[in-house]
């Protein structure tokens, strides 16, 4: 329901930006020509407003997973480097360690989502984040956390 809304405000918006620079083509018998250039000036900022959907980022947003979704989203990165460096790596202009490491990333990115997938916006993110952050930590010296064994 919500998604529709967001979706029927940016049609709006550049429905109003249309508006706006087909009135100041209309009024121009009357208006002066700083009027007019002003109902062009709002009406492109409109349109540009409906088109980079501006309005749906101002509005609260629905997802209860953000933290998930901003992962799922450096996922999408990780995999266009992905790309760059198996296609650098197939045309022999570099060895296999951008893609290697890269393809770490990846996994590292997929078990910390694991982590995140049960939890809302403000449960414990402090905890994950720490636990992230320790995880990163070890990956970058190449070792796993260290355990006790009694």
């Amino acid at each position: 329901m919500q998604r529709k809304i967001h979706q029927s405000l940016d049609t709006v918006l550049i429905g109003l930006g249309i508006a706006s620079i087909i009135a100041s083509v209309l009024i121009s018998d009357t208006a002066s020509i700083q009027v007019q250039l002003l109902l062009v000036v709002v009406g492109i900022l409109l349109m540009e407003a409906g088109v980079w959907g501006i309005a749906r980022k101002a509005i609260s947003n629905e997802r209860q997973y953000s933290r998930l979704r901003e992962e799922g989203d450096h996922m999408i990165e990780l995999i266009r480097k992905l790309n760059g460096a198996a296609v650098a790596r197939d045309q022999g202009l570099e060895d296999g360690t951008r893609f290697r490491a890269t393809l770490e990333e990846m996994h590292a990115s997929v078990r910390f989502m694991a982590e995140l997938a049960s939890h809302k916006d403000g449960q414990d993110l402090d905890e994950i984040l720490k636990t992230k952050s320790r995880r990163d930590r070890d990956e970058r010296r190449g070792s796993r956390p260290v355990t006790k064994i009694a």
